[in-house]
């Protein structure tokens, strides 16, 4: 495109509103960038660069383009348009903290007709939030609205600049729109359209070729005959960059009347790519042509996975990973090995272990070692519903389906975890009927909201766990055949620890170190062997019990120190409440045989390593070897 059709356009915004720097396919056509309020100076500095300057038009939002419109300026005024993604970011922003009454007031301009009503106003659900929104066509009634929104309590209130400023003197929590580059691309995207007749008077047939390399779509500028008149870079990449195509039908394999009818959003196998397609007629010229937009249908499927994560950021990304995992026990290592193996694969886990074993943790390790580690992972515990809110929780429901339902439905999980994986834990306490539609989920891969008709597809890993042996409860006819072993296509069975020994000091000195970093603690030792007497012990609770009791170990200690005394002291209040390692053996006068069968039964313990059980004893390996009878 000719250099001439650059450096068109005005940017107006008030302050705290974003102006961009750094991005020239957006730079390269804002001649200048103004920050201002609404007044008779800004009309002055317009006048003056129009003076000696050709602009298309102004980029503004807000009371500055209501300004703008009611001064009669001649130049087109674009409103700059915040959109999905920068609402979905402030509704997160105001889920984290805690806001969940929300208020938006949005200034406009627009006809004569509506300027005649001074506002819009809606309410509405949108998932977890209540949301009250006001457009205003006068200024004279900014703080009105903004009293109107303080009486009905509402926790924070987003909007232009204008009504945050007001919110922020009346005290009430606020966030502004922020207009980002997307905003600023698509603006002027739209405005290039609009001037369209302007642009070809100086750029003639160029005009398209810049104007539809701003959008990320494949762009066909087509004639009625099928012939393609032009195309842009994208298009370029996906189609033509073998072949040279002269007209439409014969790249898509369709006749050209059957392509020009289609329905909207049509998806299209084309070049063995699925594509979605619109057809946008337009008359350039008195020429009738149309404009073919093609998105790839990956890259829509990308796009819904960011909404996705942006509307639910909470809860659903795994946390974990394998590299984060401590283990030095010969059988951990094994099993993490494998279950690194069946990352790789699709078919469900079966995860088994006692209760505090870190059955979740693995599962959200294998999410991040899996090909689905860039979706989301959707965490559930099955015993915590009741039979009929875990069906609403798994599948989602319709709107008005049952009382106190959200008025706008809900998607269950299995539609969040979409592209991701679904962790059930407690799968052993699914109702018998609950067990029924899990199985044909993960058969017919499709679930139907509760009240709904249509059939909602879904592409979801599902990892169970259970602390229960399921094979006997499929024995007693509580849990169903079929799913069982659906569900154990892969399993992984993690050991107590009781019975990796080798796991629970590393284990342990690494949830004190957690522990010391949450309470701004220094905690430091000597030698590893003042945490022996954790060996002796049964950690029911497994490391969920361990980690609790670094934790209690870092808020109890009164010295930065910590020594065997303390550590000792400790774990014997554990003994009056828990069970202890125990050594028994009958009566006997032999002192020897019975150390030496004490020695034995703990060297058994630390599975034959003797030089730990040289360090927890504090005697030397001969004295060691003299006590067990070798000499």
């Amino acid at each position: 495109m000719n250099q001439e059709l650059y450096d068109q356009f005005l940017v107006i915004v008030p302050e705290k509103q974003h102006i961009i720097k750094d991005c020239p396919e957006i730079t390269r056509y804002i001649h200048k960038f103004i920050v201002s309020k609404p007044c008779e100076t800004l009309v002055e500095e317009i006048e003056k660069i129009t003076a000696k300057k050709t602009i298309l038009g102004i980029l503004t939002r807000g009371s500055l383009a209501q300004y703008l419109y009611s001064c009669g300026l001649e130049i087109p005024i674009f409103q700059l348009e915040y959109d999905l993604t920068n609402i979905l970011d402030l509704l997160a922003a105001c889920g984290k903290r805690g806001y969940k009454r929300i208020g938006m007031v949005e200034i406009g301009y627009n006809t004569s007709s509506e300027e005649a009503d001074p506002k819009l106003k809606s309410e509405m659900a949108l998932g977890d939030f209540y949301c009250i929104y006001h457009k205003l066509f006068n200024n004279r009634n900014i703080k009105d609205t903004i009293l109107e929104l303080k009486e009905k309590k509402v926790d924070c209130i987003i909007g232009d600049v204008e009504p945050i400023s007001i919110a922020a003197e009346c005290g009430i929590p606020n966030m502004v729109f922020k207009i980002d580059n997307n905003c600023y691309r698509n603006t002027i995207v739209k405005a290039l359209f609009a001037t369209t007749s302007s642009i070809m008077e100086k750029s003639k047939n160029k005009f398209i070729e810049d104007i539809t390399n701003l959008v990320t779509e494949a762009i066909l500028i087509v004639e009625e005959d099928g012939t393609i008149r032009d195309y842009n870079q994208t298009a370029e990449k996906m189609f033509f960059s073998e072949n040279h195509w002269v007209n439409i039908s014969a790249l898509f394999q369709m006749e050209v009347e059957e392509i020009f009818h289609m329905a909207a959003n049509n998806v299209v196998t084309i070049q063995e790519k699925k594509c979605i397609v619109n057809l946008i007629p337009v008359i350039i010229d008195e020429v009738q042509l149309y404009a073919a937009m093609i998105n790839n249908v990956s890259y829509i499927e990308k796009m819904e996975m960011s909404i996705r994560v942006q509307n639910k950021a909470k809860g659903l990304s795994a946390k974990k990973r394998f590299a984060d995992m401590i283990y030095e026990d010969e059988g951990m290592v094994e099993l993490v090995e494998r279950a690194k193996k069946y990352a790789r694969s699709s078919a469900t886990i079966m995860i088994c272990g006692a209760t505090g074993t870190g059955k979740e943790v693995m599962a959200s390790s294998i999410h991040n070692e899996s090909l689905r580690a860039e979706g989301p992972f959707v965490a559930i515990n099955c015993a915590t519903f009741t039979e009929s809110l875990i069906e609403s929780e798994l599948f989602g429901y319709e709107r008005g389906t049952f009382t106190g339902a959200l008025s706008s439905g809900k998607k269950g999980l299995f539609e969040l975890a979409h592209k991701g994986t679904l962790f059930l834990d407690e799968v052993a306490e699914l109702p018998f009927s609950m067990q029924a539609k899990l199985l044909r989920v993960l058969q017919e891969k499709e679930i139907r909201r509760i009240g709904g008709e249509k059939m909602i597809p879904v592409d979801v890993r599902v990892i169970v766990a259970t602390n229960k042996t399921l094979c006997r409860m499929v024995e007693k006819g509580d849990f169903r055949e079929d799913l069982y072993y659906r569900l154990s296509v892969l399993e992984l069975i993690i050991p107590p620890l009781e019975e990796r020994p080798k796991d629970i000091i590393p284990l342990f000195k690494d949830f004190v170190h957690d522990a010391a970093k949450k309470e701004n603690k220094s905690i430091y030792w000597k030698e590893d062997s003042i945490f022996n007497d954790l060996l002796l012990y049964n950690w029911p609770g497994n490391v969920r019990e361990l980690r609790n009791f670094a934790e209690r170990i870092v808020l109890l200690a009164e010295s930065y120190k910590l020594s065997q005394d303390f550590i000792h002291s400790m774990m014997q209040q554990k003994y009056q409440t828990g069970p202890r390692k125990e050594f028994s053996m009958p009566i006997t006068n032999d002192f020897k045989t019975l150390e030496a069968d004490y020695i034995r039964y703990l060297l058994n313990y630390f599975d034959h390593d003797k030089e730990k059980l040289c360090q927890y004893l504090g005697i030397s390996r001969t004295t060691l070897w003299r006590k067990l009878g070798n000499s």
